[in-house]
């Protein structure tokens, strides 16, 4: 995080009555500041930097950066759009393929007649889309769906992020309506088990209202590790929070159990093969799904949003203090620690300024400050070049018409600058 930048106090009072649940003289004392400064902080007289809210978490056993202690990755995608009429233009231009690279096949999945399939990349459409003129079209990546279009993607010289941008940007008519996120909890080694999270300490901790869950209401849990002699195998632990029928739902199970069966080897030779141990699912749909992706393609780490709305709505603890305030959870903190819990917006941001500048700030920055200095050095104006290629069209105009004192503020605030 950038010097200067500053928490509002909200943040910290969240964290005091939600997290740590105790009042602001014990807060005080546990963070060894004085009462009237955590105030200040708390009603917004005093500024808050990130780096004394950091301080401040660290204090309570939060760890301030968690980055690369997960894998994680897109492992399915949903998205419709309402009207494609070439759908060879439209894999060129998006998928980054061509359609006859598909075999054509009957489906009724879906309610559609029609299914394109390249491998477990998949597009849904209607056989009679000509006569009934419905030029709806779905695309589907499971799993191996997503790693084959990564490959697909890395051959055409882009990324995640880049071609959802495409999309959403060039797309008026595309709506994401299924998107799941996993995270995997690398393996560490033979004899270092016992520094792995271990999935059924949230069952007691369950049990002993350690685990303190914000919107989500179900919890279930199937498996054990028990072996069965009969059948000569072990399965892993799986754990539910939510409903599958609800738009946010997760799933964390011993990953290792299910590749150790599926591959027919020992669970300790598919932990050091396969280097995982447990795999963390978040499943979202429908508008949380979207929400998703219009974070990421503005800017925020996919890995960032994913342990952000984890935070939010799941909190871990570890027992208590001698003041009575939770402990946060060590090994799950070493995970998932050091994000701010995000919360989802159902209705995704209009276009306005404010995306704008956190799409330059977060996507074109380095690339505008790279030919910045290619300007220099070969004595040319393509920065220029660049700025007098843009154009203000009707959109844009009725943008600028909107812009207020307020925008200056709230962009000043996301950004982490004292006005």
């Amino acid at each position: 995080m950038a010097k200067g930048r500053v928490v509002a106090g909200k943040h910290l009072v969240q964290l005091r009555k939600k997290q740590t649940r105790v009042s602001q003289k014990v807060f005080s004392e546990l963070v060894d500041i004085p009462v009237g400064t955590l105030r200040n902080y708390e009603q917004g007289r005093s500024l808050l930097t990130v780096e004394k809210f950091m301080e401040i978490k660290s204090k309570l056993g939060y760890v301030s950066d968690s980055k690369n202690r997960v894998r994680v990755m897109i492992d399915y995608l949903r998205i419709t759009f309402k009207h494609v009429e070439d759908l060879s233009w439209f894999c060129q231009e998006y998928l980054y393929c061509d359609l006859k690279d598909f075999i054509s096949v009957e489906t009724k999945m879906m309610n559609y007649t029609h299914l394109w399939k390249r491998g477990d990349i998949w597009i849904f459409d209607f056989a009679d889309k000509s006569l009934t003129n419905n030029y709806q079209i779905t695309v589907q990546l499971s799993g191996a769906g997503c790693r084959q279009f990564e490959l697909t993607m890395e051959r055409a010289g882009t990324d995640w992020a880049r071609s959802l941008q495409k999309m959403a940007w060039e797309r008026k008519d595309m709506k994401v309506t299924r998107l799941d996120i996993a995270m995997d909890e690398p393996y560490k080694g033979v004899g270092r088990e016992s520094e792995q999270f271990d999935l059924f300490s949230m069952l007691e901790k369950r049990r002993k209202r350690e685990i303190v869950l914000d919107r989500i209401e179900n919890f279930s849990f199937v498996g054990g590790g028990a072996f069965d002699e009969t059948k000569g195998k072990q399965d892993g632990l799986s754990l539910y929070f939510g409903s599958r029928q609800s738009s946010m739902f997760f799933n964390f199970y011993e990953k290792r159990y299910e590749l150790a069966k599926k591959e027919r080897v020992s669970v300790d030779e598919a932990s050091a093969v396969f280097d995982i141990w447990n795999r963390y699912e978040l499943r979202f749909s429908d508008e949380k799904a979207h929400s998703v992706v219009d974070e990421f393609i503005n800017g925020v780490d996919i890995a960032e949003i994913a342990k952000g709305i984890l935070n939010k709505e799941l909190q871990v603890y570890d027992g208590l203090n001698s003041y009575g305030a939770y402990l946060p959870d060590k090994k799950w903190q070493e995970l998932f620690g050091g994000v701010e819990p995000l919360k989802l917006s159902t209705c995704p941001e209009p276009y306005d300024i404010l995306r704008t500048v956190k799409w330059l700030v977060y996507q074109v920055s380095n690339s505008l400050a790279l030919v910045s200095e290619a300007d220099k050095k070969l004595a040319t104006d393509y920065l220029k070049m660049i700025f007098e290629s843009g154009e203000i069209g009707e959109k844009e105009e009725k943008v600028l018409e909107q812009l207020s004192p307020e925008d200056k503020r709230y962009i000043d605030e996301i950004f982490g600058k004292v006005v």
